[in-house]
Parts: C-alpha cells; sequence; structure tokens
C-alpha cells in the first residue's frame, strides 16, 4: 500500500483494509474520526497480543512532528520512529515526510496530518485530518481490501494499483483517482465504479453531481512515483520476508553471506570496529508495547525490531533467522539487567543506569505487554528452533531456565544514567562505564526495565498555526459541530486514561524477580563494594562506542 498526502485542506479520511468488501447501495463504515478529532487511541483496553506490524518513519524533509497514543505534545519526528495504532504524524507546509509498513508506503506532503487508529495483518485504518493521499498497493491478497473514508462518503479500492485521492473540503472538491487498479465509490446515495485512467471530481453536499476527467499527474505524483521501491533489483526478499518493514533498506548498507550454522547472515558496511547494536539510538515509549528503540542508523529499523545479533569473527552480523512469511515486531530484541523497576547501580552515579544488551540467535526474546503464549511464540518463530522450550509458569512469567540463561552478548550491554533512558535521550554520547563482572552477575530483566515513561502533562492550548485542524469555537457552535467537539473529548480522554493504565502494566515486578530478590541484594552490595575497590581502574575503562 502506497498512501501519499498533499495539501492543506481539514478534512477527514479513513483508510481500512478489511475482508468485506460494499454491498450495491450500502454506506461506508465511518469510523468515529472527525475532522478535529485528537489522536486515535489504539483500543478502550490493551489487548492481550498487540499488533504484528508496525511501520517505519523512512523520510523526515522539513519540519515533521510526531505523537504517540496518550502524548500531550508533539514532539520532533526521527528516521525509524514506530508508527503503530495511536500514533499521529503531521508537517508543515513545506516539509514531507514517509513511513512505510512492509512493502507499503505512505507519504506525506506538507500542511499535512494523519493518525494511524488501526494497522495488522488484514486491517490497516489511518485518518487524514486533511490533504491528499497517493496510494501505490503492492499486494491485496484474496478477502482482503482497502476502504477510505472521506466526508462524502466511502472508496474502496479493490485492487493492487495505483490511486490518488484529495479529500477536498470548503474551498475545494475532493478528487479519486484511480492510475492503475480498480476502485469504487459509495456514499451520498451514489454508487460507481471507477476505473483505470480516471479522476472522479465530488463537489459538496448539495452541489452538482460528480465528475469524470482523466487521471493526470503533477509534481506531487512525480515526486511519489519516483520513490517506489523496485524489489526485483533487491537480495533482501530472498532472505526476509516482504512483510518485515525495514528490509528495503538494508541491500544498500549491507552485504549478504551463508553460513552452516545460522544461515544468512547480514552485515552492516560501514559500522566502525567498535561498533554495538542498539548502542547509537534512544528509546521511545509506545503503548502498549512500552520502550521502543529506534535506531540512529537508516537501516536499523528491521534489525533492531526482528532477528538476533552475534559477533562473528570480530564483527558483527544479524540473523533474521528462518524466513518467515508473517514476522512479528518486537519493540527492541533485547533484555536488560539490573532490579526490575530500579535499574543498575554504579559507582559514582547519582542514581541508578539502565542496561540492556542485544538477544543472540536461538535465545528467546520474552515481553512484558502480554501474557498471550501463542504471540510469544510467535514473535521467537524465526530465531528459535525448538518453541516448545517457549512455555510459561502458572503465574504467566517464563520460566527460570529462559530468564537464567547463558547471554551471549551481556558484556557487550550499553549502560546509561536512568533520567537520559526515560528522557529518551541519546545514548551513545551518555554511556556510563561499568565492570564487566557486574555485568555478569547483574540478574536479567525480559523484555522491560519495569520503568514507565515521565507523567504526562497536558500543554494549554497553544494559537492556531497552520497545523490546526479545529475550526474555531464559534463557527463549530454555528456550524452544529458541538456533538463532534464533544466525541473529541470524549477521545482525548480515553487516551490519556488508556496511557495511565499501560504506565501501570509496565512497573510491575515480574514474579521471577520475586523470587530472586535475595540474589539482587547481594549483588548489588557486593557490586557497590567492587566499586569502591576498582574506581581507579574503572574509571580507565571505556566502553567501546
Amino acid at each position: 500500500m502506497r498512501l501519499r498526502l498533499s495539501g492543506g485542506v481539514l478534512a477527514a479520511t479513513v483508510i481500512v483494509i478489511g475482508s468485506a468488501t460494499p454491498q450495491a447501495g450500502e454506506a461506508p463504515r465511518m469510523a468515529a474520526v472527525t475532522a478535529a478529532s485528537a489522536p486515535v487511541a489504539a483500543t478502550a483496553a490493551a489487548p492481550a497480543a498487540p499488533s504484528e506490524r508496525v511501520g517505519r518513519v523512512s523520510l523526515v524533509l522539513g519540519t515533521v512532528e510526531f505523537r504517540g497514543s496518550g502524548d500531550a505534545q508533539w514532539s520532533p519526528a526521527a528516521i525509524n520512529d514506530p508508527v503503530a495504532p495511536g500514533v499521529s504524524l503531521r508537517t508543515d507546509r513545506q516539509a514531507r515526510a514517509e513511513f512505510r509498513v512492509g512493502a507499503d508506503t505512505i507519504d506525506l506532503d506538507g500542511g499535512t496530518e494523519i493518525a494511524v487508529a488501526k494497522l495488522d495483518r488484514r486491517v490497516a485504518e489511518i485518518a487524514v485530518r486533511r490533504g491528499r493521499i497517493d496510494l501505490d498497493l503492492r499486494r491485496v491478497a484474496a478477502g482482503e481490501n482497502v476502504q477510505i473514508d472521506i466526508p462524502q462518503g466511502g472508496v474502496w479500492l479493490l485492487q493492487s494499483g495505483r490511486y490518488d485521492i484529495e479529500a477536498g473540503g470548503a474551498d475545494r472538491p475532493a478528487r479519486i483517482a484511480v492510475f492503475t487498479g480498480d476502485a469504487r465509490f459509495v456514499g451520498s446515495g451514489a454508487d460507481f465504479p471507477i476505473e483505470a485512467g480516471d479522476r472522479i471530481v465530488l463537489g459538496g453536499a448539495g452541489t452538482a453531481a460528480p465528475t469524470t476527467e482523466p487521471a493526470s499527474g503533477d509534481e506531487f505524483a512525480e515526486w511519489c512515483g519516483a520513490r517506489a521501491v523496485d524489489d526485483t533489483r533487491l537480495a533482501a526478499p530472498y532472505f526476509v520476508s516482504r512483510e518485515m518493514t525495514g528490509y528495503a533498506a538494508l541491500d544498500a548498507a549491507g552485504s549478504w553471506r551463508a553460513t552452516e550454522k545460522y544461515g544468512e547472515l547480514w552485515v552492516p558496511k560501514a559500522a566502525p570496529e567498535d561498533w554495538v547494536p542498539y548502542r547509537n539510538g534512544h528509546w521511545r515509549w509506545l503503548a502498549p508495547w512500552g520502550w521502543s528503540w529506534v535506531d540512529d542508523q537508516p537501516w536499523g529499523f528491521a534489525t533492531s525490531h526482528y532477528g538476533r545479533w552475534l559477533l562473528d569473527d570480530g564483527q558483527w552480523s544479524w540473523a533474521p533467522g528462518k524466513l518467515t512469511r508473517n514476522p512479528v515486531w518486537a519493540p527492541a530484541v533485547v533484555a536488560f539487567l539490573g532490579t526490575p523497576g530500579v535499574g543498575l547501580s554504579y559507582a559514582d552515579g547519582p542514581g541508578p543506569a539502565i542496561a540492556w544488551f542485544p538477544l543472540a540467535p536461538g535465545e528467546i526474546y520474552w515481553p512484558s505487554y502480554t501474557a498471550d503464549l501463542g504471540y510469544i511464540r510467535a514473535v521467537n518463530t524465526a530465531n528459535v528452533a525448538d518453541l516448545s522450550a517457549v512455555r510459561m509458569r502458572k503465574d504467566g512469567e517464563p520460566p527460570a531456565e529462559i530468564v537464567n540463561a547463558h547471554f551471549a552478548n551481556r558484556e557487550f550491554a550499553s549502560v546509561v544514567p536512568r533520567p537520559i533512558f526515560v528522557a529518551g535521550g541519546p545514548v551513545a554520547t551518555a554511556l556510563v562505564s561499568i565492570p564487566d563482572e557486574r555485568l555478569r552477575n547483574a540478574p536479567a530483566i525480559m523484555g522491560s526495565p519495569q520503568i514507565g515513561p515521565p507523567p504526562v502533562r497536558v500543554a494549554a492550548a497553544s494559537p492556531a498555526r497552520e497545523h490546526a485542524s479545529t475550526p474555531p469555537a464559534g463557527k463549530a457552535a454555528r456550524g452544529g459541530n458541538w456533538a463532534g467537539v464533544v466525541h473529541v473529548a470524549e477521545i482525548r480522554s480515553r487516551n490519556f486514561q488508556e496511557s495511565a493504565r499501560l504506565r501501570f502494566a509496565h512497573l510491575r515486578v515480574p514474579a521471577y524477580a520475586e523470587l530472586s530478590r535475595l540474589r539482587h541484594t547481594i549483588v548489588l552490595r557486593v557490586a557497590r563494594a567492587d566499586h569502591a575497590a576498582s574506581h581507579s581502574e574503572a574509571r580507565k575503562r571505556v566502553i567501546r562506542r
């Protein structure tokens, strides 16, 4: 799916990939999103297993902003920011951005704002408050279809192809162009097909009937087409699924080699000799998963959220594992060290640090955000040969053999002060030195350090700028839009409640940590004694950067 957005018109557009096509005369299934709506919440209650599919921000040109589920404020968007249900993106009028999901691409032109309502294997639901979208559907599987809801009705995209849709507004009509493919519009009492090569121009309510004209491209459409990825020229699709978000960035940044033990390995080309995975980047809280790694390298999305890392002949290599059609996204394939909810003590530190290391092939990733055993096995399918080893205790926690496993990459842990971690600060410039023995003896924490994000603070409303998508209060009242305003407030309330609930869920101490509390205490006390005794030696050591 390729979506592109342009223009600066306030509107609401929802994209739904589902399994039901409209019947003749059927009204489109409109999502609960209005032109004035706030970020769309993922769900009213966290699912037992979250979406297996997550996108990535793949292009940032100019001022582009990001807002996660429950976030009170916008923040600058970065390459490799995860795009999932509840995430919103917006661009200034002179900016452009792009995010990709598997083989599908969504580009945003200037003055555009979108909110992702749903994203999984069969459904993608995206609210576009303003602007224009351009879709390049790479594959529409049997039983799937794409629905785009605009104020005038719904557009069903029935085949793979190239589509261009402008939502329209008070000063411009909606436009639906089909360059290749097949579409159908249903709404306002109308029901008609849109064939390849045609563009339909829709007027506002009570205006003249739709008109048809040739589907011609412009500068934005040409820019979109020029960014299309030609998969036939890539090696990556031979080794990983096209459903793996970020695969298209691998070929230009590394090379593949076959090994008997690990299968195909990908080796980055320009990584410094002392480079270590999960060290050049920062952490971002993303509900319902929790802390998600955002890598600085443009190619770092696939290698951070799928597969495993190993040090082979002094060189770091990424092992995607066996080819899996639908790989499951993980926020960061790592384990943490220290005491859950606290962190890891270190010499001369004002407080505890947070430490983590990449998992190696065969090591089990155990998420903290779900107790669905089927999901936990699915996220390990490509990289763990014997899935029967992925089992759960009666209390929902992993067994001791998983928590106390010999982790091959433990000594390459990255360690930063806790405030840096929680604030999402750059890791590479904030590393602290920890003696190797301390890292070897520290208890492992599976999936999450059990530390929540900073408290949500609701910022005062700022004056409307070009981003503003909510009409002035006076106009809203005169236009009979009070119900929409109430609905927006309800969505905001649900978002903040869900965000608070998810933070609480991630603060729990795992049962396996409670059982080994004595070991934690002893390790921490001995470690502090070791720090005092070997202070001068520790100062001389510098963690590889």
